[in-house]
């Protein structure tokens, strides 16, 4: 019988806990606790590291075959049929004046659709890292060695993992593709 009693006992002190842990995170957070903070995905173009915020990207894909198409701006290597959806393929690395990453498709190399309210793209890029936050204080202004047609499309730089990463305006990277 003490079995039992344990047990009974065992079971309540869980249900006790159990119905704790729901009340605290039933709570509201207080806004002076949690700092503003960037959830970024992070990915290579290159040899630099960019990134953009998780609220701006759709989906990313690897296997996708590409259809090219004639008189579109260098920057745009094609398009790809996902799911029903004609989408623009960009190459950011052509947009910022960087080496191209070439290979699309064929490789598997990733593609990172972003989107607003009006027009999406598909961004082929050479590796995904990983999505990380990031304190909103800890974004600093474009580095100052970097290119103006680069600068252009940044809205700011932060460090990840002691490595600079590039933050993407990802409105003015859809506003050729929108035009």
């Amino acid at each position: 019988m003490s079995d039992a009693r344990a047990d009974d006992s065992l079971s309540a002190s869980m249900e006790e806990i159990l119905q704790r842990r729901a009340a605290s995170l039933a709570l509201e957070p207080d806004d002076g606790d949690v700092s503003e903070g960037l959830s970024l995905l992070v990915f290579r173009v290159g040899s630099e590291w960019y990134a953009v915020k998780t609220g701006d990207v759709r989906e990313i894909f690897q296997d996708y075959v590409l259809t090219p198409i004639p008189c579109v701006p260098e920057f745009i290597v094609g398009v790809v049929n996902i799911r029903g959806e004609i989408l623009s393929v960009t190459d950011p690395a052509r947009m910022m004046h960087l080496d191209a990453t070439g290979g699309y498709g064929r490789l598997g190399l990733p593609a990172v659709v972003i989107a607003n309210e009006n027009v999406a793209t598909a961004l082929v890029v050479d590796e995904i890292g990983d999505i990380v936050e990031v304190p909103s204080e800890s974004l600093e202004p474009p580095v100052s060695i970097i290119g103006r047609e680069q600068a252009e499309f940044m809205v700011g730089s932060v460090f990840v993992s002691e490595r600079m990463v590039g933050l993407l305006d990802v409105e003015r990277m859809l506003q050729p593709i929108g035009s």
